[in-house]
Parts: C-alpha cells; sequence; structure tokens
C-alpha cells in the first residue's frame, strides 16, 4: 500500500474516532494505586479538566461505548484491550486512556467528577 494512502486513512481514523492513548500517565497512577491497595479521588490523578468519565472493560461492544459517550470511540466491534476510559468536559470528549490490565471495575458505565478510586479485592480497583 502507498505511504501516501496510509496516512490519509490514519488521519481519517484519528479525526473520527479520537486518539486512544496507551501508556498514559493516569495509566501509572492507576497502577501505583493498586499495588499499594490505595484509594484516591479520580480527578487528583489526571492532570486535565473533565466532568464526566465513562468505564469500558475488555470486549465491550462499539456500540454500548457509543451509546454512552453519544460519539465513536473506537473503530473495531469490540475495544479488546483492557479498560477504556473515556473523559468528557461539557459533552465533548477531551481524552480517552487504554488502561492495561482491565483491572478497573464499577456498577456503571459512567461517572461524575466526584468518583473515587478505592481497592476491591486483590489486584482490582473499583469506581465508587
Amino acid at each position: 500500500m502507498p505511504r501516501w494512502l496510509i496516512v490519509i486513512v490514519l488521519a481519517l481514523a484519528v479525526q473520527g474516532c479520537g486518539v486512544i492513548v496507551a501508556d498514559d500517565p493516569l495509566e501509572t497512577k492507576l497502577g501505583d494505586l493498586k499495588d499499594r491497595g490505595q484509594s484516591a479521588p479520580l480527578r487528583d490523578l489526571t492532570e486535565f479538566d473533565w466532568d464526566e468519565v465513562h468505564l469500558f472493560n475488555e470486549y465491550t461492544r462499539r456500540e454500548v461505548i457509543e451509546e454512552h459517550v453519544g460519539q465513536p470511540v473506537i473503530s473495531a466491534d469490540r475495544h479488546q484491550s483492557g479498560s477504556l476510559l473515556v473523559f468528557e468536559l461539557d459533552g465533548e470528549v477531551v481524552k480517552t486512556v487504554t488502561v492495561s490490565g482491565d483491572y478497573l471495575r464499577g456498577d456503571e458505565f459512567s461517572y461524575g467528577p466526584e468518583v473515587d478510586v478505592v481497592p476491591w479485592g486483590a489486584g482490582a480497583l473499583r469506581f465508587e
């Protein structure tokens, strides 16, 4: 495939779906919390403004993600790797982060800025 065509396809994919960041500082902070068995407000772990976060675990279908976020986030049929965090501010996606390991849990898909991250069992964290 010509290099210019690859660049165009990637540019369209990034524009239409947003950029999902892996290896983000947030992932490191969450991993440290998990390893130490400590709690923290999620807002204290982020370095950007947001007022809603969505949590999706591995194999969540694209349609479920779009239903809760209100716009396309991934292009695959399912989120394939780890937990996906989608942060919004005033209804617009401001950041997406994939957390490898799929150790984040919650009872809901969506949370407000007051959500806490707390230890849950051995080696997991829960949004409350």
